[in-house]
């Protein structure tokens, strides 16, 4: 019996040790891997532009609580203290319509880019896939239809992640595994002085 708990302890824990050094984003100091990316709203916005610094905060969707109460509290937390020359994007893979109306209903005040073919998560090396039961779940019991506010079929979403772009480069980043951790606002803002 013992060898069997050690076993599975040691199969989860391999496991673990796997998806964490798969999930390690793009690494500071590099070059940011997508030069320009495009708001809900049309603007083009030059992430290696000189002149601002970027957050770039990946959300798994405009249905996901914890990704809610994480952007409305950028908008109450950081957005106050931040200079005009660094900007907030949030980005998912919710379609446009979706994500003009959650930025609309939460009167968020920051840029929110719609990237429903997961283009950017792949490119920032944050891309989740969600196994084929889980969506059914989410859809059959709590009224959440992935492949409706993406518009696409492949199940991906974002883990959550900040990074900070500064003159092209990656500043900053913070990834997490587990859906319900997000980066808390004060390290954003000490990343950000």
């Amino acid at each position: 019996m013992k060898n069997k708990i050690f076993l599975i302890l040691l199969v989860n824990l391999l496991v673990t040790t796997l998806a964490m050094a798969s999930l390690e984003g793009v690494n500071i100091g590099d070059n940011v891997p997508v030069k320009k990316v495009k708001t809900i709203y049309g603007k083009i916005l030059n992430l290696s532009d000189s002149k601002y610094e970027y957050v770039l905060v990946f959300y798994r969707g405009s249905w996901c609580p914890y990704c809610v109460n994480q952007l409305k509290s950028i908008e109450s937390d950081i957005l106050p203290n931040i200079k005009p020359k660094q900007k907030i994007v949030a980005i998912s893979v919710d379609k446009n319509v979706v994500a003009k109306k959650m930025k609309s209903k939460f009167k968020l005040n920051y840029e929110i880019v719609s990237d429903p073919k997961a283009q950017l998560l792949r490119a920032f090396n944050i891309a989740n896939k969600i196994d084929d039961e889980l969506v059914k779940k989410y859809k059959n019991t709590y009224s959440i239809d992935i492949e409706e506010d993406s518009g696409e079929k492949h199940h991906i979403v974002a883990h959550p992640a900040v990074f900070i772009i500064k003159n092209g480069k990656i500043k900053y980043k913070d990834i997490h595994i587990n859906y319900k951790e997000r980066t808390k606002n004060e390290e954003i803002i000490k990343n950000l002085k």
